[in-house]
């Protein structure tokens, strides 16, 4: 008897110093598949109600992708955009836009399809409006801003390895912060749905 209850003891010794080394649990490791995402974003916007393109330079996506269970997330950022504004082919003044986001960056990935997507959340931001004639004069402010978060939804086929291009229509809200003058000037013209948004998505060239 006292044979049997050292060899008991003796496991249960065994068990505790392998658990404590990692090399025995009761739960099993995680058997998920992480693929880092470092890509290239170009993007560009359509102001329905100003009927304007705006180009935004190349911004950067940083992220993963679970492979086992298709779980995107990362972040996003976009540089400023300046637009140059015309009437009748001459330019009157210019705008400088950004796309902030206001969160980090979900959806999914199904393998199955190489289908993708993706929910993002934005504030839409006028960092600076100038006439023309007087380009140092900031028309509206430091703080000219989106009243609420937009949301960017976009989906479609993608290319882990490659180049995929998506987009999506988008509302643009009322604005706030952009001066007392400027702001219902402002909410007259701009906010309002029907915006499309465009992003290609590529690896760094080698």
């Amino acid at each position: 008897m006292q044979t049997r209850n050292r060899r008991g003891a003796l496991a249960v010794l065994l068990v505790l110093a392998l658990s404590s080394l990692g090399l025995f649990s009761a739960t099993p490791a995680s058997a998920d598949t992480i693929l880092p995402i470092h890509w290239n974003i170009n993007a560009s916007t359509h102001l329905k109600s100003l009927n304007m393109d705006v180009v935004v330079p190349q911004g950067t996506f940083d992220g993963q992708v679970n492979l086992t269970t298709g779980a995107l997330t990362g972040t996003l950022a976009l540089p400023k955009a300046t637009q140059t504004i015309k009437i009748f082919g001459f330019p009157i003044a210019s705008a400088t836009f950004s796309m902030n986001s206001a969160g980090p960056i979900t959806g999914h990935v199904d393998l199955a399809t190489n289908t993708v997507t993706v929910n993002s959340s934005f504030t839409f931001n006028i960092d600076k409006a100038a006439l023309s004639f007087l380009p140092s004069l900031n028309l509206v402010g430091k703080n000219c801003h989106g009243s609420t978060p937009i949301a960017v939804n976009m989906s479609g086929p993608v290319n882990l390895t490659g180049a995929s291009t998506f987009s999506a229509t988008y509302t643009i809200p009322k604005f706030a912060g952009c001066g007392a003058l400027v702001t219902p000037i402002l909410n007259l013209i701009i906010p309002g749905p029907g915006n499309t948004f465009t992003a290609t998505f590529a690896p760094p060239a080698p």
